[in-house]
């Protein structure tokens, strides 16, 4: 079989979305991938550096993309931008649930998460890059909605910006732990918290 880079990346993520960066050594990745570890290591040095790329891959280059997509319409109303981050966001997990090859248990997630924040260097700095430039999404939409005269205009713009973006960047709930069906659980999460931003919406609606 010839490997690729991207092979190994998708059946690496797909590896530590299962078992997690702790409990996976370079034996167990070259038995789940099927490759020697000569062959392996042409690729990548060691763990460390094969779980970068997977967090490069597979979470940083989707949020570059989410945040930037967010923020492409400079015109857009808040009741746009709730209706555009729930689609993305439905998008982004669907595609990620894609290349999972295992059914894989809604907590990974999350853990997957906690464990690039502690492995990859500046996982942190980077993450509350991201927060903050969907943060500027929200904030521009809710002016913009002011402007309209959709919503109030004697509301404090910061907080609810503030509001919204915790609402579309924080993990999901981890509520429905018990149900195994990674990309449903996720986006049945989303939903919920589309719910929420659709009330707070209306509570400071004209």
């Amino acid at each position: 079989m010839k490997y690729s880079r991207e092979y190994i990346l998708k059946s690496a993520f797909d590896v530590f979305m299962d078992k997690g960066y702790d409990s996976t050594s370079i034996s167990v990745l070259q038995q789940e991938l099927g490759m020697s570890r000569g062959a392996l290591y042409r690729y990548f040095t060691n763990k460390e550096e094969l779980f970068n790329s997977v967090v490069e891959e597979y979470f940083f280059k989707p949020f570059d993309k989410l945040a930037r997509e967010l923020n492409e319409d400079k015109e857009q109303t808040l009741a746009q931008l709730i209706e555009t981050s729930y689609e993305k966001q439905k998008t982004l997990v669907n595609t990620i649930a894609q290349i999972a090859v295992h059914e894989t248990a809604f907590l990974n997630y999350t853990a997957l998460i906690i464990q690039a924040a502690k492995h990859y260097p500046d996982f942190i700095p980077y993450f509350t890059k991201f927060k903050k430039d969907i943060r500027k999404a929200w904030k521009l939409a809710i002016l913009n909605s002011i402007k309209a005269k959709e919503i109030r205009d004697d509301i404090d713009v910061d907080i609810i910006a503030g509001l919204f973006n915790s609402m579309s960047t924080d993990e999901p709930s981890t509520q429905d732990v018990n149900e195994t069906e990674f990309s449903r659980n996720i986006v049945n999460s989303y939903r919920k918290k589309k719910i929420v931003m659709d009330y707070l919406y209306s509570l400071i609606k004209t």
